[in-house]
């Protein structure tokens, strides 16, 4: 099992071991994007979350944005995922066997096959790119828990065979975040040294419908 470690205290929540640190180590940062919704959510294993896959020293995640051929994922920091995400966690999945170089490897397959247009709130979002990265980094690690993503897979089933159920605040309308592609210490070794490389992409929340 994945092992947690968090700021935030829950009566409810067991007592969690940090695994020991370490050069390769992977871990998935999970930030809030309705704080208020997910501290009810949680207890039932539901929520609305954002999340990030650290390794090396940087921390990778995918987002929209509409230009074709552009990867949708970036790094940046570990735990600064830009507003509205809000750090809830961290999960310590285990350690990847895969050097710097490797790591690179991996992550220049995967930001070739989540390009930014392919972002889907429902079937194809930041969890389902951190699910593929820790796969692909940590076979034998953690995995990242079903609550990240299980609203979306429900989500998911309510829109495939019952539409008229997912409201369209969540199957269209949508708010979007900056977040910015830039180069890290591990990417795929394409833009490495190009200053002007970074791009802009978004991440994406739910509307609030107290904002309308």
């Amino acid at each position: 099992h994945a092992l947690r470690t968090t700021t935030r205290k829950r009566q409810s929540a067991p007592r969690r071991r940090m695994a020991s640190a370490s050069a390769a180590s992977v871990r998935v940062h999970v930030y809030d994007l309705n704080t208020d919704l997910n501290d009810y959510g949680i207890y039932v294993g539901v929520g609305i979350f954002h999340t990030g896959c650290e390794v090396y020293g940087r921390e990778y995640a995918f987002g929209y944005h509409d230009e074709d051929n552009e990867t949708g994922v970036f790094d940046l920091e570990p735990r600064a995922a830009p507003a509205p995400a809000v750090f809830r966690e961290t999960i310590e999945i285990g350690e990847t066997k895969y050097s710097v170089e490797e790591c690179a490897r991996v992550i220049g397959r995967l930001k070739r096959a989540f390009p930014g247009p392919s972002y889907d709130l429902l079937k194809r979002n930041c969890n389902t790119f951190t699910e593929a990265l820790v796969e692909a980094l940590c076979p034998e690690g953690g995995k990242v828990p079903g609550y990240v993503n299980r609203l979306a897979h429900i989500g998911r089933f309510a829109n495939d065979y019952a539409p008229c159920f997912v409201p369209a605040s969540i199957r269209g309308a949508i708010t979007t975040v900056p977040g910015k592609l830039t180069n890290g210490e591990v990417g795929d070794g394409e833009d490495a040294g190009d200053e002007d490389a970074g791009e802009d992409v978004q991440l994406l929340a739910p509307v609030d419908p107290r904002m309308e």
